[in-house]
């Protein structure tokens, strides 16, 4: 398999009929304010999206950036009363983030829309069986591709899309399962693609309730972030090592001597991964800055009943 298809990404017509739909049914920390540019004293009103308004980006007019600190998370959040946190994953030793970071926003994501229409869709994926039907259906082995079949030369995204889009991921219903014909899968219709330097973008998308997949630059100190931490990538350019994991969040804070966007991250190194004592040395989650994000995609899943 050496060719996919991205699709279209959400057009910003669609996050605001989103808003509009399911503003009123959300349960979020909406303490943005509306926004008084202090060059030319100019007004703007929050953002609204579907999930939390976000302060404004900055002015139009004579460009000043809006440093007002904020942060909010999709796992923090509630939809018609429903929960929208979701397992946190754990891919062990096994080179296979990309799989485990898309299965978190596909989990993610069907949480999102069963909370839409007031169900709560959280039966767990079969990821073990999925790694083997990827390995049958590439002829690959996840997470150690050919280097000129991966999407410009070291990214696996999309073919772990395509996949998925394909054959789907296993739904494991309970003990019956062994004599379930057919086993229900859970299918993508569509994947897209965002440029990571569009931070306004994918702030809206995130706000909209489309959790993104991302990889980033990871370091010798990443094992030793605590939950909540913010982490500083290594510098190098080099992309071909990046490490996936899925954007639930996203906020504003001071890098040094900057202001920056950062985003939120949901890991698959198991709960116990990114520890913190004040929750009982459980974590899962981290910061990242906006500018230290490689790669960013989404998906739209197919329709489902699970």
């Amino acid at each position: 398999m050496g060719s996919w298809v991205i699709g279209p990404a959400p057009e910003i017509s669609e996050l605001d009929e989103r808003a509009a739909l399911y503003r009123d049914k959300r349960k979020a920390m909406d303490y943005v304010r509306n926004w008084i540019c202090p060059g030319c004293r100019k007004e703007y009103e929050p953002i609204k999206n579907m999930l939390v308004d976000l302060p404004p980006f900055g002015c139009v007019d004579c460009g000043l950036k809006n440093d007002a600190a904020y942060e909010w998370k999709i796992t923090q959040c509630t939809l018609n009363g429903i929960s929208l946190d979701f397992k946190t994953y754990d891919q062990k030793l096994e080179p296979h983030c990309t799989l485990y970071a898309i299965t978190a926003v596909i989990d993610c994501t069907r949480r999102l829309e069963g909370a839409q229409k007031g169900f709560v869709f959280s039966a767990p994926f079969d990821i073990n069986e999925m790694v083997e039907t990827y390995n049958k259906r590439t002829g690959f082995k996840l997470g150690n591709e050919p280097q000129d079949k991966l999407y410009e030369t070291y990214d696996n995204c999309p073919i772990v899309m395509e996949v998925l889009k394909s054959d789907g991921i296993a739904i494991l219903i309970g003990a019956s399962d062994v004599t379930t014909t057919p086993v229900p899968r859970l299918k993508i219709q569509s994947y897209f693609r965002v440029d990571p330097k569009d931070v306004l973008y994918i702030t809206r998308l995130l706000a909209g309730g489309f959790p993104l997949v991302a990889g980033i630059r990871h370091g010798f100190l990443f094992n030793y972030l605590s939950d909540g931490q913010y982490y500083c990538a290594p510098t190098c350019e080099n992309t071909s090592d990046a490490h996936a994991v899925a954007l639930i969040g996203c906020g504003v804070g001071s890098n040094g001597n900057k202001t920056e966007t950062f985003y939120k991250v949901r890991n698959s190194h198991g709960i116990k991964a990114h520890s913190h004592y004040q929750k009982r040395e459980f974590g899962g989650d981290f910061i990242v800055w906006s500018s230290d994000v490689t790669d960013v995609w989404g998906l739209y899943l197919a329709q489902h009943e699970c």
